[in-house]
């Protein structure tokens, strides 16, 4: 939970502990939402600690607890109101709060500690599927938040529901031909069995794979549980085994992109050697590194024509 102080001093509202962009903006949203809630920020230094210090924060997640700690601290809602909560949420500049992404893991997180949640009204039902004897405050705004913690206003319990698709699915009925293919996708759906799908580009895949849902039962709640995970992991390993390509190496780490190039050139890999032009030839890279890999990629063309037989003006 984040600590707050405010000290003598001139007026500023400061956040540290390792704060990313989006949380150093929350500064500008939480002073505007409380404005717009009817609260104002006292004219003294204020300063967030995002504890622990050392790990980097990041996301819009910490608007609300910014904003209720703030509440507290000015005396706008009971200072052990938020005692056992765990709180996340995104702010808007009129004071309401907006869905942010991971409320459900954050929700089983709190289960297992024993503290209820505090989130946007939006993620209430994905929350409340965590357990059902949590306590879970789903509130659409600053202001309802504030009215239930003084008493004025009891927001009730969200109820556990799936969300429903933005977009309306495809019908495998629209497809017209492939019967085969379509046979074989309602044997596949019929029997529970595995399905590869294999051609060229262009042969109708990934036009079939998107109608296979529509003729599938609809999936349970740890159904639809299991396949966010998998996929979840599944992009997690993919992100983990792709390398970073050259092109953008140079904005992190520059040496790492010299590295390259230059065990590019000592293998003499036609491969590498697209990786050393792509660097070279990047806009982006700076300077040093452009020189720098065109000089190992005309070494390695000069070494490649004297493996021919040829010589180099």
């Amino acid at each position: 939970m984040s600590r707050f102080r405010s000290p003598r001093g001139l007026p500023a509202f400061n956040v540290v502990g390792l704060p990313d962009k989006a949380v150093s903006e929350a500064r500008e949203r939480v002073r505007a939402a409380l404005v717009a809630s009817g609260l104002a920020l006292p004219a003294r230094r204020i300063t967030v600690n995002l504890a622990p210090a050392d790990l980097p924060k990041e996301g819009s997640h910490y608007d609300l607890p910014i904003a209720l700690g703030l509440m507290a601290a000015i005396g706008a809602i009971p200072a052990d109101a938020l005692s056992g909560f765990t709180v996340l949420g995104e702010l808007g500049l009129d004071g309401s709060i907006a869905a942010v992404a991971g409320v459900l893991p954050a929700a089983i997180g709190a289960n297992a500690r024993g503290e209820g949640l505090i989130c946007p009204a939006a993620c209430g039902p994905e929350a409340a599927w965590a357990s059902p004897e949590m306590e879970i405050i789903a509130a659409a705004s600053l202001i309802q938040l504030a009215n239930h913690f003084r008493g004025a206003q009891v927001l009730a319990r969200p109820q556990p529901k799936v969300r429903e698709p933005s977009d309306p699915l495809v019908d495998l009925k629209d497809i017209k031909g492939q019967e085969s293919a379509k046979r074989a996708l309602e044997v596949a759906a019929a029997g529970g069995h595995n399905i590869l799908m294999v051609g060229p580009p262009g042969a109708g895949k990934s036009m079939l794979a998107a109608r296979l849902p529509t003729i599938l039962p609809p999936l349970t709640p740890a159904e639809l549980l299991e396949v966010s995970m998998i996929a979840r992991s599944q992009a997690r390993s993919r992100a983990a085994r792709s390398p970073m390509p050259v092109r953008f190496a140079h904005r992190t780490t520059p040496p790492a992109c010299r590295r390259w190039s230059a065990a590019g050139c000592v293998h003499g890999r036609a491969k590498s050697r697209s990786r050393i032009m792509a660097c070279s030839s990047s806009t982006n890279c700076r300077n040093s590194n452009r020189r720098f890999s065109i000089r190992f990629a005309n070494r390695w063309r000069s070494a490649r024509l004297r493996s021919r037989g040829r010589t180099t003006a």
